[in-house]
């Protein structure tokens, strides 16, 4: 189904707790709607995949604490065949 600007419409069935995360994340980050959560969120997966399919690894760091970024699928090999 084609809407304007050449965007399609896309239906997602989601649990409620899903809902209620994508409407938090929504809020927290200060966007217009869900469909902005979900391009946001679609933006830092290919960061993810940009950064994961050179050999980098994707972190969290802080005061002695560090946490690697752990997503099944998204390794170099997965990403150098895709």
């Amino acid at each position: 189904m084609s809407g304007r600007g050449g965007r399609k419409r896309v239906q997602l069935d989601l649990l409620p707790e899903e809902i209620a995360s994508l409407d938090d994340l929504t809020l927290r980050f200060g966007l217009r709607s869900r469909a902005d959560a979900v391009r946001t969120a679609l933006g830092v997966l290919e960061w993810i995949k940009t950064e994961t399919g050179t050999g980098r690894q994707v972190v969290a760091v802080g005061d002695n604490f560090v946490s690697r970024l752990m997503i099944p699928g998204l390794n170099k090999k997965e990403m150098m065949q895709r």
